[in-house]
């Protein structure tokens, strides 16, 4: 019920010199969303030559630069506040997380979840996991409280960017949580489409993919509680990965071990960035508003490694075709990168 569709092109040139060259390139398709990804390794020698790795002096040079007036450090004196009505105090807080309303809003509630406000770094094994969790945890209070407050506020994401090349502004490690009243375009679509499967087959297209990838143990890495985490087949995005929870659709529903299970996986995922010298990373929760539609549509987080945090970087994961046209280039498979993590994981 699931196929893994490849098809190889054979490109043939002239280098400069007039020899001969050769290069094989393999276009896969997402047997869900159909989206295209073109994995040449060729283009590996490329990346290599121009992406470079992470300046770690640089690194280190900034996040002694900016933690004095780091305004997520010292949330309690510069951070902005909720309205009262919605929350008394002005900010949510479990152990060392702290949530508190954006300045530059997108969103009825759009917050800004600072994972540990006494954790200023730019590296992400320094991360802690508890942290991990408790941000999630105060995500899930904020759904719930905002559900309360209007029940029209049905629709949320939960992402993080980290670093300037992973789309950050503000280098201390933070969340953010938009709520809003309106459906999020890429989220409905990954919810219609797996609905449509289940039309199909009578099956959840979630649990039969993470069987599948059981199965073939080329892109499987790992379980922690009830979540599966795997490469993508036709990865979206650079050395993308995907947390799947099994029986949960909504962020709004998970439990405290769910919770701990996203938080490990996600651990795991950046440390082994790190270990590849490729620290900025995104990452975005795929949330249902609704907890039904856990019959065919799984809640699920995906991370992607970025650009080298260096002072002059370049964004070769927005160029017009993922940009605009929605499918990436890679220079390397995933069942290369998922046996990496796996070998890296078991160190």
């Amino acid at each position: 019920m699931i196929e893994f569709k490849k098809i190889t092109e054979k490109t043939v040139i002239y280098d400069p010199e007039g020899n001969v060259l050769e290069q094989m390139i393999e276009q896969r398709i997402d047997p869900l969303t159909g989206s295209v990804a073109s994995i040449n390794t060729f283009l590996g020698e490329k990346a290599k030559a121009f992406l470079g790795t992470s300046d770690i002096n640089m690194m280190l040079e900034l996040q002694e630069k900016t933690k004095e007036n780091c305004p997520f450090c010292n949330v309690f004196q510069k951070g902005a506040k909720y309205r009262k009505d919605f929350n008394e105090e002005g900010f949510f807080r479990k152990n060392n997380s702290v949530a508190i309303p954006n300045l530059f809003s997108k969103c009825t509630f759009d917050s800004v979840i600072i994972i540990n406000h006494k954790n200023h770094t730019l590296f992400p094994k320094k991360i802690d996991v508890e942290d991990f969790g408790s941000a999630i945890n105060l995500a899930k209070e904020i759904i719930l409280k905002a559900r309360n407050f209007d029940s029209e506020l049905m629709y949320h994401v939960l992402g993080m960017n980290f670093l300037n090349p992973g789309g950050s502004s503000v280098p201390h490690p933070h969340f953010q949580l938009h709520i809003r009243k309106v459906p999020y375009s890429g989220v409905t679509r990954l919810i219609e489409l797996s609905k449509g499967y289940f039309e199909r087959f009578s099956r959840n297209y979630w649990e039969v993919l993470i069987e599948e990838e059981k199965k073939l143990d080329e892109r499987f890495l790992f379980d922690i509680g009830d979540t599966s985490w795997i490469a993508s087949f036709a990865p979206q995005h650079q050395k993308e990965i995907v947390g799947i929870i099994s029986g949960k659709s909504c962020l709004a529903d998970i439990t405290e071990k769910d919770v701990e299970s996203f938080a490990i996986g996600i651990s795991k995922i950046i440390s082994f960035y790190e270990d590849i010298n490729l620290h900025p990373f995104t990452l975005a929760f795929y949330s249902s508003p609704n907890a039904y539609d856990r019959d065919f549509f799984n809640l699920q987080v995906r991370i992607c490694s970025r650009p080298a945090f260096k002072q002059l970087y370049s964004n070769y994961d927005t160029w017009f075709a993922p940009k605009f046209i929605g499918d990436e280039a890679h220079t390397e498979a995933p069942e290369v990168y998922a046996r990496k993590i796996k070998e890296n994981i078991k160190k």
